[in-house]
């Protein structure tokens, strides 16, 4: 006998909540309870949590010495991350049922199941829309090199709220593939919750809907930024202009280990040249960006996914912080770049294709223990994949437009 679709949905329902509470169980059992961490999603749980059970300001000067006595045992010293809440006020609501757990290392593990889950769900859609179908075991393998691979694993064990972001990119480019254009639009207002993230890739689809007259991407877009805004005046009157000065702050807050672009640390880091050179590269990579936007304006999906992907790749080039656990966003190049290989290697992609993800976990790991500096990762280890993905979507132009067409 068949069941009811709200039947089966529920049970599905039922039974995932049964699975994250087990394997959260484990992870504080096994792993949080015994190696604390998770310091990333902890300044914004601790700071955001003071809203949700006292009524506090989240960014407030109190709330976050108060945090880094949680973290530290003591205030922050000069250098350290200044655990700052730094985030815009609406990333609260997408863990604030947490705030009712108060032992973080539970919390972690709920936060670090529910975010390996994400990027899962992340990854698959992203093969979705990049239109790469590897075989069953090859997309398995996959799975586990996804969780595996350095900038997704430290955002897991950091509890990086990039996951999410990710995972609401990947939901927001397959809906629009559907034309589900105001799904589109609200999943695209959630990638705000770190702007760093979306700030290219925004202006493009919104850019690319208005052309092709999809204009419900706009409607949800502002319709649900609104509420999510509006819902954080109603609950911080001050939260903008709070999150502002968190925003010009930052390079104290998140301390001495802070890079900024992958332009300034080519620049500034390795070459030893001045802001000047920064500004002009940062700025020439700023006029590529939108003379793409401009020139992929009327392209169909290939020509759409070319230009997404590279929208994704400059982030990295342009954004005021670089940050290893952004890394999930070029996932969508490299998986359509595998598409391609696939195609035109055939039987023998598989090898190609396994032979790239060892490499890339191999190496980025090694980069990483090779130079780690106390616990702190350093600048080596941010260039070689995002610069491997912009010499690839380089070459790869042609064979996206050649399918736009």
């Amino acid at each position: 006998m068949r069941l009811p679709r709200w039947l089966s949905w529920s049970l599905a329902a039922l039974l995932f909540l049964a699975l994250v509470a087990g394997q959260s169980w484990a992870t504080y059992r096994f792993f949080t309870s015994r190696f604390p961490g998770g310091n990333d999603f902890y300044s914004r749980w601790a700071n955001g949590c003071a809203l949700v059970l006292e009524g506090q300001n989240p960014y407030s000067d109190q709330v976050t010495q108060r945090t880094q006595i949680g973290m530290y045992g003591r205030p922050a010293r000069p250098g350290e991350d200044l655990t700052a809440y730094s985030y815009p006020l609406y990333a609260l609501f997408f863990f604030w049922p947490l705030c009712f757990i108060s032992t973080y290392p539970l919390v972690q593990a709920i936060w670090m199941t529910l975010m390996l889950y994400a990027l899962l769900a992340g990854v698959v859609l992203t093969m979705r829309v990049a239109r790469w179908r590897p075989s069953a075991w090859l997309w398995s393998i996959t799975m586990i090199w996804a969780v595996l691979n350095y900038p997704h694993a430290r955002a897991l064990v950091l509890g990086q709220m990039a996951t999410l972001v990710f995972l609401a990119l990947a939901l927001a480019l397959w809906a629009l593939e559907q034309e589900r254009d105001g799904l589109v639009g609200v999943l695209l207002a959630i990638t705000t919750i770190k702007p760093q993230m979306s700030f290219l890739l925004l202006p493009w689809v919104l850019w690319w809907a208005a052309w092709h007259r999809r204009w419900r991407v706009w409607w949800g877009f502002g319709l649900a930024l609104a509420l999510l805004a509006g819902l954080s005046f109603l609950l911080v009157p001050t939260w903008g202009g709070d999150f502002l000065q968190d925003v010009y702050t930052y390079d104290t807050t998140a301390g001495i280990f802070n890079y900024h672009s992958l332009t300034w640390i080519v620049v500034r880091y390795f070459l030893g040249l001045g802001p000047a050179v920064e500004a002009i590269g940062v700025g020439l990579f700023a006029l590529y960006a939108v003379w793409e936007m401009w020139r992929g304006r009327r392209t169909g999906w290939g020509g759409f996914l070319w230009t997404t992907g590279l929208m994704l790749i400059l982030t990295h080039f342009i954004a005021p912080r670089a940050a290893t656990t952004h890394y999930t966003m070029l996932l969508l190049p490299l998986f359509a770049w595998f598409a391609r290989l696939q195609e035109r290697l055939a039987h023998r992609a598989w090898l190609v294709l396994l032979g790239i993800e060892a490499a890339l976990l191999v190496g980025q790991w090694a980069i990483f223990l090779t130079t780690i500096q106390g616990n702190y990762e350093t600048a080596p280890v941010y260039l070689p994949f995002p610069l491997l993905m912009l010499a690839v979507q380089m070459l790869a132009r042609r064979s996206f437009l050649e399918e736009a067409r």
